[in-house]
């Protein structure tokens, strides 16, 4: 193997759990090139990795893809996104290109979200996207996702209030879909209740959210929503002592980093795949409504509650949430 193209359309956390199989295949074939498809607004992220050789931007035109492809002359194709594109692709390209494609089990998902029932069995994507390289000898190697800070984009203690030097913690308040976020009086006591400093994250849709919950306590608190990168983000959650964050592409960021990550939990469930992979299970606390038989109500989440009540986030604990905390783990 001298040439490989990786593809992965979108989205944030979907490309940092295929850091695993981009390590792995690595590992395998040291020498090979790898370059990697993407859409523009995420060459950054991938181009971040230092496997990556080159980045191939997505186009509308699947024709000029697969032409590029070709021109590549790449010795594999492999697939982590499996959707129609990505199909009618491997159409367009000649067979004499082997192509990889993983297993999706969307089937499995979808009756798993429909009959409110662990079909899935709880298997873990960065997993499965190893499970289509098995004919190419690629074996996991036990490391866990990773992530990759360029150094312009480094934030460094000195560059925090003198508060907040000593350690701190990360609440990341982004998510995509409304059934993924926890309400605004939940953020408001968790912030009051936490005996810390904090540094909130998230992007402009964020801005205003933290701002009101950086007037609670602007000694305590410090906004950073609209104002870092991905990789500024990153680099903060790289410091900090444990992240509370939403079921995103923050919470994947974070088990790359290998910190503690305390995830909250709505719409979505765990086990259909996607919880924080490869840090220990002490270092991954899922926070989320058990009792109820609505959940989840979704793969990757909604823009409104079906059941209209929304109790799934309405009803988190947020004693449960500072006990996952622990005042002596926060400060290891």
């Amino acid at each position: 193997m001298k040439k490989i193209l990786l593809i992965r359309l979108s989205s944030i956390g979907d490309i940092v759990l295929t850091s695993l199989a981009l390590r792995c295949i690595k590992n395998t074939y040291p020498e090979a090139q790898i370059d990697f498809l993407t859409k523009e607004q995420y060459v950054d992220l991938v181009a971040s990795y230092p496997q990556i050789s080159n980045v191939l931007l997505y186009k509308s035109s699947l024709w000029q893809i697969a032409q590029e492809v070709i021109s590549n002359d790449y010795d594999a194709v492999i697939d982590l996104h499996a959707n129609t594109r990505t199909r009618i692709l491997q159409q367009l390209l000649p067979e004499s290109i082997p192509f990889y494609r993983y297993k999706k089990q969307s089937l499995r998902r979808l009756l798993s979200v429909g009959l409110k029932r662990d079909l899935y069995k709880n298997e873990k994507v960065p997993e499965q996207y190893l499970d289509a390289l098995k004919k190419l000898n690629v074996q996991n190697d036990g490391k866990g996702l990773e992530f990759h800070i360029p150094q312009k984009d480094w934030i460094y203690r000195s560059d925090v209030p003198l508060t907040h030097r000593s350690g701190y913690a990360v609440l990341s308040l982004g998510a995509t879909y409304f059934t993924k976020k926890l309400p605004l009086f939940k953020w408001e006591e968790l912030v009051q209740r936490l005996e810390f400093p904090i540094i909130i994250i998230g992007g402009e849709q964020e801005i205003a959210l933290g701002q009101y919950l950086e007037q609670l306590d602007d000694l305590k608190i410090i906004n950073k929503c609209g104002q870092y990168n991905l990789h500024q983000s990153a680099s903060v959650i790289a410091q900090s002592i444990f992240v509370i964050t939403h079921d995103t592409g923050m919470m994947h960021i974070a088990a790359a980093l290998k910190k503690k990550v305390i995830s909250i939990w709505g719409g979505t469930v765990p086990y259909l795949g996607f919880e924080p992979y490869g840090i220990p299970a002490e270092k991954s606390i899922f926070i989320e409504n058990t009792e109820l038989n609505c959940r989840p109500c979704s793969k990757y989440g909604r823009e409104d509650c079906p059941k209209g009540h929304f109790k799934c986030m309405n009803e988190i604990s947020v004693d449960k949430i500072i006990e996952a905390v622990g005042v002596k783990a926060a400060f290891e």
